[in-house]
């Protein structure tokens, strides 16, 4: 009878020992897969021109705005040129004047902080997932009936969190959330992108929001029109 129970437990033993080894297997290939499809969609944007409107709102109230033009450089970065530039506001004299123009500037390095932190997440790029895989803290849930969601903690400075949200056969991906910090830890900046379709085409981030609640700060980035570059 002991040995009919050894024999058990050791079934039990190998039994979950594969298990454990088929679901690693099973991540890493998921893992391999999410790398691949950003990859691949990220590529296929690079050959489009785009507009993108940027907003900076503070306790609801939109401060500043701007509207870009854009598209990729030989060197992979986004190339932007003005479109739209609001009208300079009117001058105030006096210290109420120098108290305006200080807001006004601190206004415009707060949208260019925020929309730097944005492009450090969005699009995901390729090699820093790969960083997160090597390090083995990479995890995956269900998001849903049809939803998949790929955690890569870490992803882009300490205490940060990139998760991807892709369909069941990590083909298209669905949204993108990040929690993260600007300048101290302790004030969360949370991202989340909803990403949209192109007819035939690739996927690309249809609006991005940005909030520091902290600060009652938010960045919303919508991108539009999109055009396929003359090749």
């Amino acid at each position: 009878m002991r040995h009919w129970v050894r024999g058990m437990v050791m079934v039990g033993l190998v039994l979950g020992g594969l298990a454990q080894t088929t679901d690693a297997q099973d991540l890493k290939a998921k893992l391999a897969a999410v790398k691949q499809a950003a990859a691949a969609n990220q590529q296929e944007l690079r050959t489009y021109t785009w507009l993108e409107k940027t907003e900076l709102s503070l306790k609801g109230e939109v401060k500043a705005t701007k509207v870009d033009s854009c598209r990729y450089g030989p060197d992979g970065k986004v190339v932007r040129t003005p479109v739209v530039t609001p009208p300079p506001a009117e001058k105030k004299r006096g210290l109420r004047g120098r108290v305006v123009a200080k807001k006004t500037g601190e206004m415009k390095e707060e949208l260019q902080a925020t929309a730097a932190l944005i492009h450090e997440y969005v699009p995901p790029a390729p090699d820093r997932i790969q960083v997160v895989m090597n390090a083995g803290t990479a995890s995956v849930g269900q998001a849903g009936p049809e939803r998949l969601a790929f955690t890569f903690p870490g992803y882009a400075k300490q205490g940060d969190a990139l998760k991807i949200t892709f369909d069941k056969a990590i083909t298209a991906l669905q949204q993108i959330d990040v929690t993260t910090w600007l300048d101290k830890p302790e004030d969360v900046v949370t991202l989340h992108v909803t990403m949209q379709a192109l007819p035939g085409g690739p996927r690309f981030p249809g609006t991005v929001l940005l909030t520091i609640a902290s600060s009652q700060l938010q960045v919303k980035i919508t991108k539009s029109n999109y055009q396929k570059l003359a090749m």
